[in-house]
Order: structure tokens, then sequence, then C-alpha cells
């Protein structure tokens, strides 16, 4: 069974008795209980894209007597870049819902043609994009009477976002993560402008053209312990290699000053690398082992604290940092 909650819909049956009537009142009907919900969408950007056009159709979820339901969001369109870091553009603001637990948690979308839709633009002009299974998952939960709860989904286009030759673009679910918005952190990295250097530098014939390095800060979990560890993106990591579980650029603020940012990660303890090859790192290829990708440096062991409310923001110094510069 499914409801859709954007149309007005009953089915009522009426019970009369024959022959007679009661004079007993009629029960008052006991209000439902209810909870509110509230959604947000943000984003790590990629160079070589200029906008990453998401139009967002309905809210599916299963409550846990199987019914579906479905809530309109209105055609709703953002540019994912916009958003990126601790940024976040509100979907769904305090949303009523019954008390209970919903899995199959998803939103949909309306995949891209080319003109409508979702979409990506590069220097190549407005393409088609296309989303995995035509949907952003999103994690199960439970709502309890009377109470707020607030998600975020995550999407790291270094890690979803893939195209062919024909310039046509695919997102992937690999680069999406939700998180409760009470158990996230944000991390402020200040990078260390000798090891972007000296990364540059000892890597020269790999320059691509017009010799502009694309800088990444890869993160990984805490079983990573070293350098040796750290696999490019790559759904098929060598042997002993963890894939990065999040991605961001590097940054210059105005005064030169090297900073990178990943927002709404699940508290808990991480690592971070970081290579100025990130142009020769393909995620449908394992370049550490087939390419000529490497990490150059291990920035790491960082511990994201979510504080008492969530969203505390962490600053991580790689290397020598930058003298305590977080752009601007």
């Amino acid at each position: 069974m499914s409801y859709r909650h954007w149309l007005t819909m009953s089915a009522c049956t009426l019970l009369a008795a024959c022959g007679g009537s009661s004079s007993d009142p009629a029960p008052t009907p006991q209000p439902t209980e209810t909870g509110t919900l509230s959604l947000a969408v943000s984003d790590a950007p990629m160079s070589g894209v200029t906008a990453v056009g998401l139009h967002l159709h309905e809210l599916v979820m299963t409550d846990s007597n199987g019914v579906e339901h479905r809530y309109s969001l209105g055609d709703m369109t953002m540019n994912l870049l916009d958003y990126p870091g601790k940024l976040s553009h509100t979907v769904v603001d305090n949303m009523t819902l019954p008390v209970g637990s919903y899995h199959n948690v998803y939103m949909t979308v309306v995949q891209g043609d080319g003109n409508n839709g979702c979409y990506v633009e590069d220097g190549q002009g407005r393409h088609a994009l296309q989303v995995q299974d035509g949907q952003l998952p999103l994690m199960d939960f439970s709502v309890a009477s009377g109470q707020h709860y607030g998600y975020t989904m995550e999407v790291d286009l270094y890690l979803g976002l893939q195209h062919d030759n024909q310039y046509d673009y695919s997102l992937n679910h690999d680069g999406m993560w939700a998180v409760n918005n009470m158990s996230m952190g944000h991390l402020l990295g200040e990078m260390d402008p000798q090891w972007v250097a000296q990364c540059e530098a000892d890597n020269a014939a790999l320059a691509p053209v017009g010799s502009v390095f694309t800088h990444l800060a890869y993160l990984y979990p805490a079983s990573v312990t070293s350098m040796s560890q750290m696999a490019d993106v790559s759904a098929t990591p060598a042997a002993g290699s963890t894939a990065p579980i999040a991605v961001a650029p590097l940054r210059q603020d105005d005064q030169g000053y090297w900073y990178f940012g990943m927002g709404f990660l699940p508290a808990g303890t991480y690592r971070v690398g970081y290579s100025c090859l990130g142009h020769l790192d393909d995620p449908q290829v394992d370049d550490t082992t087939n390419g000529s990708f490497s990490m150059y440096a291990d920035a790491g062991s960082v511990t994201i604290d979510a504080g008492t409310t969530g969203g505390t923001e962490t600053v991580h110094r790689c290397g020598m940092g930058n003298g305590g510069h977080h752009g601007g």
C-alpha cells in the first residue's frame, strides 16, 4: 500500500445499528502522536565542473507496517556546488510524521536528458546527469512523540560523479551518506605549503596540461595507520589498502594559504592523506597499482567531535599547517 501525502485521501467505513439507536456518546478520537523531521543536502565539490544540478521529486519511506509513504518535494532544484563543506540546502523543514520506525528511505530525482532534470555543467557545456536507481538513499530512522530529528545527506562528487568519453555523467551511491545532525561534525584542514610545493616539484614529469596540479585531501577510516594503506578512489583497491571514504579539494585563500573542508562526517576517528596528483585519480581504476597516482603525505589522525548539539568543527593541521589560516 502506498500513500501520497500531497493528495487528500481517505477511506472511511460507517457502521450503523439497525432497528434502534444508542444514547451513548461517541468515543472521542485520540490524536495521533507525531514528531518532526528535517532533511538537508550538502556536497564535497570537485574540480572540472562548474555546476551539478539536482532536481528532486519525492521523499519516500516505508513504515513498520509495510506501508509506503510518498511526500512531494515540489520539484525542488539546486546546484550542489553552492553547498560545500559545512553548508547545506534545506529540503524538508519540520515535516510532521506519525510516531514509528521508517525504513527504505530515499529521495527520488528527475533524471537528466540534457535539457530537463539533473545535469552537470563543465567546460564542454551542459550534460545530462543520471543518478543511480533514480534516487538518493537516506538512513532508516525512528520518530518519537514530540521529538525533532534532523538529517543531512552528503554527496562527495570525487567519489560518486563519473563521466564517459561522450561526457555523459552519472552519480552513483558510493559517494553518498546520510548522517544524524546530532552525531556529526565538520573538518577544516590547514595544509602545509611546503608539502604542496614539494609535491609539485617531485612530480613535475606528471604535471597536467597547463601545469595546474589537482591537490586533494583524502579521508580514511581509523583502521588505516600508514600511507602505504591509503588507496586512491577505486571500487577495487589493492590488497592491504583501503579506499577513501571522503575526498575534498584544497583551496587557496586570498593570501595564498592552502586549506580544505569536509562536512557532515559521523563523529569518530579518521586519518588524512594528501596528494597533488588528483588529476591522475580515475574513480573507475586502481591508479595506485595500474597508473601513476601516488599519495604524497600522511597528515595523521584526526578525531571528529560532534559536540553536545552536533556540528562542531575540528581544525586539523597537516604537516606544519599554515599558521592558522582557514580561508577568507
